[in-house]
């Protein structure tokens, strides 16, 4: 199924992101019919064979008991699976529930409400789904847009839609019967099956952009802080590819959880995920239950990249990089695998499947099922569902041993799950931590290969203790009688029948690589790179309708993937939607002058998650914008290309409608060796561009991400030549260069007859600096630069009319 069409909210403490609402899909977003016309109920009419009332039937849901909730917290500290949500199966028939009304021109709507009294969101599940063409269901959470149309495009061959958590303690269903729908034939095409009271919900945690805060829900046995010892995985990137397989899990709307890309022995891509058993069968409350297992796995969705663009530092990443659905083809309890392979993949422009896209950086991991795989061993994942994490154990050696866990039945009677010599015992941590949320999660061995996926634990950053990973080797042949190929790793991971103890990794983007030309951003390939972290929020003035950063490039051949923004969400943003957003790279031609664009695409769904259901329909929900600092990701159309020769470029970013640009974007300010050749400038609706004089020596956070066959390297200059730049606006000298680090450098302002009027020494400086021409009279000027004791850099000369 495809990502969120529904989404209004993040889902998820945990998640960090998840946005809101949306495991179904809609393929259109328009208004209700209901909101449209006046409406009269339709009394007498036949609906399921039964008489309509006039009089709406109210569906309430009740909030979790005290015994649930001290059942999902007990849970959650033996699984490592965070639970946001109770399931409340809907039991009375749905065609009793709301009313039927017209419009009097013979359109006809049928309207519910459900409520959740204190609930911080709701999910729901439809079951018998099948719209006929033409018919459209909104969902509506009160002061809210609705959210819509779900439309025949949802239609899936197991006849389920499951819509993701939307904020609110009340929602309106309303379905469109399609046109020429007579009175005799108002049947309704679904059944509410389930609801999901969600008992989480999301909170800014720290403030501030330099340390950005993270969006969770309220789990007061997870905040923040608590995961301080595990760093983000930017900060090892020794671990890059392997952190590239690790993926962000929501299933069946209810919980979070972590998983990896898996390679077989012929590496052909094929988008296996590996993760844990209980995380698809609601801790083990679906015990044997396959039916209800694979609908968790249908309506599983994936979100990758799920990583703070910081080494230090918390940004709330992308969510449009994400796919949904899946079929589960590895599936036991004895061993607590579970092996998924994702269903919904994007359409090529012929209409056949594609792959992972490039932009989302995919990677298979390797697999060992040797006896005893040798250590240090990683763990990456998604604690409390927040973003990607690294973990490094102290043990350099393991074992299998037996484990056992407590869980709660669906009659609600306490019950123990164990394993024998299923898992290996990781003893101890030297860096980072597991929490709710890390379940399903990788460890890989010292070749970076999986052994195992996690089941439980008890490390905390105080304790990092005693966590349990299910062992691949234990779970690679189940050879007991009608077991069949879903209870063994081997038919799938091993389909060439090689018989080896291990695989290798598979990266499908090998040669080529993915990189963002970046100011800020830190080349996660690289060990040792130039701190930079966001110093200022910058937001647009009146009038501004662009920003954007000036670089140098070198001669570059690539295909454009994308772009990235980071902005920091303010009281604007949230009571309204994130403004569709234009990039483009345009070089100069001139020392301030523009030529044609080189690249120039726009969004038309920013905000909203992208994602796509078994027959590659797209599905689209909104992203919930909260006070924290958020990274975007526009995607460039299929199959652009970019080729450009070495100098001088402007990479902006703009509304896509021409207005004002009001997004406040994080940005850098400072002396930074990385930002050489980058600058700041600010576009006015009247006056253009011109250099940022907010930002003298600072870059926005605007990033183009493209794929390349060699890595870029950023032009470096050849001792100091040729570092001295400038320019004049309103009244006041822009001067930048190297040399304005290492040397004194002159100012002389020379009038066209060549007299001399001002001249100012300047002491090394920053890079950047500025002249103001306060009291020189009107007229035409030449300012001279020139070093003093750097007589190897050339000076430079400023022609200028001073008003």
């Amino acid at each position: 199924m495809s990502f969120l069409r529904s989404l209004r909210l993040p889902l998820l403490m945990l998640l960090t992101l998840l946005p809101q609402g949306l495991w179904g899909q809609y393929r259109t977003a328009r208004t209700p019919r209901s909101a449209q016309v006046p409406l009269t109920p339709v009394v007498g009419a036949s609906l399921s064979h039964q008489r309509l009332r006039s009089v709406k039937e109210t569906l309430r849901i009740t909030a979790p008991t005290a015994e649930e909730l001290s059942e999902v917290a007990r849970t959650d500290k033996g699984f490592r699976t965070y639970t946001f949500a109770v399931e409340r199966p809907v039991t009375v028939p749905t065609a009793s529930l709301g009313e039927v009304l017209e419009d009097g021109a013979g359109h006809y709507v049928w309207r519910a409400t459900l409520q959740a009294p204190e609930a911080k969101n709701i999910g729901l599940r439809l079951s018998r789904y099948a719209l006929p063409r033409g018919g459209a269901l909104f969902v509506t959470a009160k002061g809210r847009p609705a959210m819509g149309a779900f439309t025949e495009q949802n239609n899936a061959a197991d006849s389920l839609l499951q819509i993701a958590p939307i904020d609110g303690e009340e929602l309106l269903l309303e379905y469109e019967y399609p046109e020429g729908t007579h009175a005799d034939q108002l049947a309704l095409p679904f059944q509410l099956d389930a609801l999901f009271y969600g008992f989480r919900d999301f909170r800014a945690t720290e403030s501030g952009f330099a340390q950005p805060g993270e969006p969770f829900y309220d789990h007061t046995n997870i905040p923040l802080s608590s995961l301080s010892c595990a760093p983000n995985v930017l900060a090892h990137p020794e671990v890059w590819k392997q952190s590239r397989s690790v993926v962000l899990l929501i299933v069946g709307g209810t919980s979070a959880s972590t998983g990896a890309l898996i390679n077989n022995s012929r590496s052909d891509g094929t988008p296996y995920v590996l993760t844990s058993a209980h995380c698809v069968n609601n801790l083990f409350r679906l015990l044997g239950d396959l039916t209800s297992i694979h609908r968790n796995a249908a309506t599983t969705v994936f979100f990758f990249g799920f990583q703070s663009p910081l080494r230090q530092g918390n940004v709330r990443p992308t969510e449009e990089q994400s796919l949904s659905g899946a079929s589960l083809v590895g599936y036991s309890e004895t061993s607590e695998m579970c092996l998924l392979r994702i269903m919904g993949l994007p359409r090529r422009a012929d209409g056949s499947v594609g792959t992972i896209p490039a932009a989302y950086q995919p990677y298979f991991a390797g697999w060992s099922r040797e006896e005893a795989p040798k250590g240090p061993y990683i763990g990456i994942h998604h604690p409390g569902g927040s973003t990607k994490r690294y973990s490094r154990s102290k043990d350099t050696q393991l074992q299998t041993d037996d484990y056992e866990l407590n869980y709660t039945d669906r009659q609600g009677r306490s019950q123990i799950v164990s394993w024998t010599n299923m898992h290996w015992y990781l003893n101890e941590w030297s860096v980072g931590t597991t929490a709710a949320g890390s379940s399903g999660s990788p460890l890989f061995d010292q070749s970076g290969r999986i052994i195992g996926a996690l089941t439980g634990g008890a490390s905390t950053c105080e304790s990092p203790f005693e966590d349990r990973y299910w062992a691949i080797k234990r779970a690679w042949k189940d050879a007991s009688p009608g077991a069949g190929s879903i209870r063994s790793l081997q038919p799938w991971l091993d389909p060439a029948h090689t018989g080896a103890l291990t695989c290798p990794g598979y990266d499908p983007l090998e040669p080529k690589m993915v990189q963002r030309l970046s100011a800020i951003y830190p080349d996660p390939i690289l060990p040792a790179v130039e701190t930079v972290k966001p110093n200022v929020l910058y937001t647009p003035k009146a009038g501004v309708d662009a920003l954007a950063n000036e670089l140098q490039l070198p001669q570059l051949n690539a295909t454009v993937l994308g772009a990235y923004v980071v902005f920091k969400s303010n009281t604007a943003l949230r009571r309204s939607s994130l403004p569709q957003l234009r990039i483009a790279l345009h070089a100069f031609a001139g020392s301030y002058d523009l030529g044609g664009s080189m690249v120039d695409f726009a969004s038309s769904s920013l905000g909203s998650f992208a994602r796509y259901d078994a027959y590659g329909s797209p599905a689209v929900g909104r992203r919930t914008l909260r006070t924290d600092s958020i990274e975007v990701f526009i995607p460039a159309p299929e199959g652009l290309r970019l080729s450009l020769s070495a100098g001088r470029y402007l990479l902006s970013c703009a509304t896509a409608d021409g207005g004002e640009l009001k997004l406040p974007l994080l940005a850098y300010n400072g002396p930074a060796d990385r930002l050489r050749g980058w600058a700041a400038w600010t576009h006015h609706l009247t006056e253009g561009w011109r250099r940022s004089a907010e930002l003298p020596g600072g870059a926005y956070w605007i990033d183009l991400l493209v794929e390349t066959k060699a890595p870029i390297i950023q032009p470096t200059t050849s001792g100091l030549t040729e570092m001295l730049s400038g320019y004049y606006h309103a009244g006041t000298l822009y001067l930048e260069g190297e040399a304005l680090r290492h040397s004194t450098c002159q100012v002389r302002i020379y009038d066209l007859t060549g007299q001399l009027h001002r001249a100012y020494t300047l002491s090394p400086i920053g890079g950047r600096t500025t002249v103001s021409l306060s009291g020189l009279l009107p007229g035409l000027y030449i300012a001279e630069v020139v070093p003093c004791t750097c007589p190897e850099v050339r000076g430079h000369t400023i022609y200028f009319s001073h008003k």
